[in-house]
């Protein structure tokens, strides 16, 4: 990441739209029989702005600018710039569309960040940095997990990171870029984060990338999932097999294991309106309607005085804001204080072992050979489990979920489950409701901090991530 940037020409974005509707068609045809070569070299395009107005500098003078027909311009240290009726200005001077700038010493400046590679304004008016992929990974790691984390949860991100990046970037053209720099994609700060241990974690995967039968596999990430990750069904409505949730396969806590927060009853109304486009009336009770098989609230029922909705809870969450109704894995008020009961008397007592935590009943061993013999793991699967036999706990988890299998104990406990499933009501306090939650994100794929705390007890980037993503596997793509 340390490398010195070399000029390129520019990239004619308006021309790239009219034909990348073919060139689309193309990748697709190629990628089946060459699935990892053609990815070789990839630039990321990042969007830092939409604001149309950006003052922009480099950190040893000589920002370098290139037009739409080839005129260029030695700005000196900084620039403003505005972008007007499809043409740029500077001072008195007017550009055509695109432009891009680079700092042929050092390094781009934006908004009290330095950035390597190249400033693109293409004729949306957005500001983008285009960069290639491994530069723009090491502005990526320190800012979504820390540049501290262990080594092997540092290579975990990175990988995931780099499959995130290059996945959005087969729909460049339906957006005009591939990420933003926010968590509304992935964290991205820019090169001045970067760390020696993080950047030597995306040399130690260079390349690396998560695939599913030969295809760039789609690789969101969260925070904390709260014990058991998503269905993707449940949150975005997609169709996933390696992201239909999987339990955590160890303990551990983080910042947000327990949260809770009080939403006002008017705001609630809005919310439901604003998903359904009925308004319900003034709020008389929010009850969990349906929960996942690990837990998770999956449908709400809002019922008020002019009338009751079910609605998605991803889609509640997201419109009362997810910053402070952090996630769907919600608890009833009394469960809330049993888990910081469990939680203090987990505190006062011994950890347990990492085989405690994996041993396995009889039955459960018996339906895990079932499900070996009827093809429920692949081969890569099978042989992780033989030779690391603490991971058949985690398997059986997996196979249950991907199997849809109901064990013994589900179908002698159903009607007390289902009492838990169904009719679960959120605490009311005066105008206000109260929910009580689990973790911190949308919950689909990978949990950093079970990432973490796995690569503290031992755990290699690669068994982490195959956890997290079942079925897929790791490739190189040059």
């Amino acid at each position: 990441c340390n490398s010195r940037i070399t000029t390129r020409d520019v990239i004619f974005i308006k021309s790239f739209n009219k034909k990348f509707g073919l060139l689309k068609i193309l990748w697709v045809i190629i990628f089946i029989f060459m699935p990892v070569k053609i990815l070789e070299a990839r630039d990321i395009y990042v969007r830092l702005s939409n604001a149309g107005s950006y003052t922009i500098g480099s950190t040893k003078g000589n920002l370098f600018m290139t037009d739409a027909d080839g005129n260029t311009a030695n700005l000196g240290d900084s620039a403003k710039v505005i972008v007007s009726n499809g043409q740029l200005k500077i001072s008195e001077h007017e550009f055509n569309l695109p432009v891009k700038f680079i700092s042929e010493n050092g390094l781009l400046k934006f908004n009290k960040h330095t950035y390597r590679g190249a400033f693109l304004i293409p004729h949306s008016a957005m500001l983008l940095n285009v960069l290639d992929v491994e530069k723009y990974l090491c502005g990526v790691l320190p800012a979504e997990v820390g540049a501290t984390w262990d080594t092997e949860a540092l290579r975990a991100q990175a990988i995931i990171a780099r499959t995130y990046a290059l996945h959005r970037s087969m729909s460049r053209a339906e957006r005009g870029y591939d990420v933003v720099d926010t968590d509304a994609d992935q964290v991205y700060s820019g090169a001045g984060v970067e760390t020696a241990k993080s950047n030597n974690a995306v040399a130690s995967t260079r390349n690396q990338i998560i695939t599913y039968q030969n295809t760039i596999a789609f690789t969101p990430f969260h925070s904390d999932s709260g014990g058991h990750t998503a269905n993707i069904a449940d949150v975005w409505g997609q169709n996933y097999p390696y992201l239909m949730g999987v339990p955590e396969a160890v303990e551990y806590k983080s910042p947000v294991s327990n949260w809770n927060v009080k939403i006002a009853s008017s705001k609630i109304q809005s919310a439901v309106k604003k998903i359904t486009g009925h308004d319900v009336g003034n709020i008389i009770s929010v009850q969990v309607f349906e929960i996942d098989n690990g837990g998770r609230a999956v449908n709400l029922k809002v019922i008020g005085s002019r009338g009751e909705e079910v609605i998605k809870a991803a889609q509640f969450r997201s419109s009362i804001g997810a910053r402070n109704f952090k996630s769907t894995m919600l608890v009833s008020s009394a469960g809330a204080e049993n888990l910081q009961a469990s939680s203090n008397s987990k505190s006062a007592n011994k950890k347990r072992s990492s085989r405690d935590l994996n041993s396995m009943t009889l039955d459960e061993e018996q339906l895990l050979a079932k499900m070996t013999a009827d093809g429920v793991f692949t081969t890569d699967e099978l042989i992780d489990m033989l030779t690391n036999p603490d991971t058949q706990k985690q398997y059986y988890s997996i196979g249950i979920s991907r199997a849809n299998i109901k064990t013994a104990s589900e179908d002698d406990n159903q009607n007390n489950k289902s009492a838990h499933r169904f009719g679960f009501e959120v605490e009311k306090s005066g105008k206000n409701f109260v929910f009580y939650g689990k973790g911190w994100g949308h919950g689909v794929g990978l949990s950093q901090w079970g990432m973490l705390e796995m690569a503290r007890q031992g755990w290699t980037a690669e068994k982490i991530l195959m956890h997290y993503y079942p079925g897929t596997a790791i490739r190189k793509f040059k």
